[in-house]
């Protein structure tokens, strides 16, 4: 019996000596659950601060998918075309041209948006597919008028084959867009007009 307890009791002894020279395992850092939250809502309709716009064009996909297409797709023309109202291409200068190789520089030489006084956002968007179609948008909201916040336009282009290894694009259509003040109308980007 007395010969079983030292045999116990030096067991027990060895086991308190490993314990106490057993590396120290800390726990994982916990990770947090919450996700940060962008610093702006990017969906918003005010007119936004010059670092909102910034943080926007930068981050975030801040237009509408169906309006600023990633890809010009010819076969959806027709129904965005609905959403417009048609400028006739007779009705630009004939000393403008409606074709060469960058089609964001003829559709800035065929509408000039209006200046305006204090905080106005302007956004161009280009969309090219090459060899296939291209589709410039043009939008300015702030305007200062009593029932028309904004102004959007629509340029589709038709290539022409290439100029010394750049494509040749053509103006084929253009179309015109408004956003009413509140009140003053439809709450979207429209082709009615504002009250």
């Amino acid at each position: 019996m007395i010969g079983q307890t030292i045999l116990t009791m030096t067991w027990l002894s060895l086991g308190m000596s490993l314990m106490a020279n057993k590396p120290q395992i800390s726990p994982p850092n916990p990770v947090s659950s919450t996700v940060a939250r962008p610093p702006y809502n990017c969906f918003t309709r005010e007119v936004w601060s010059p670092a909102k716009q910034a943080w926007c064009d930068r981050f975030s996909p801040h237009t509408e998918r169906e309006h600023w297409p990633d890809v010009a797709r010819p076969e959806v023309w027709e129904s965005d075309r609905n959403r417009y109202t048609l400028i006739s291409l007779d009705t630009v200068s004939r000393e403008t041209a409606l074709t060469g190789t960058d089609p964001k520089s003829i559709a800035l030489s065929l509408v000039e948006l209006p200046d305006t006084e204090g905080d106005s956002q302007k956004r161009t968007s280009v969309s090219i597919q090459k060899g296939q179609s291209a589709v410039v948008m043009m939008s300015q909201v702030g305007l200062a008028d009593d029932s028309v916040q904004g102004l959007r336009y629509r340029f589709e282009f038709e290539p022409q084959g290439m100029i010394e290894d750049e494509e040749k694009w053509q103006l084929v259509w253009m179309g015109r867009q408004q956003l009413c003040w509140p009140g003053r109308g439809p709450e979207k980007w429209t082709n009615q007009p504002c009250l």
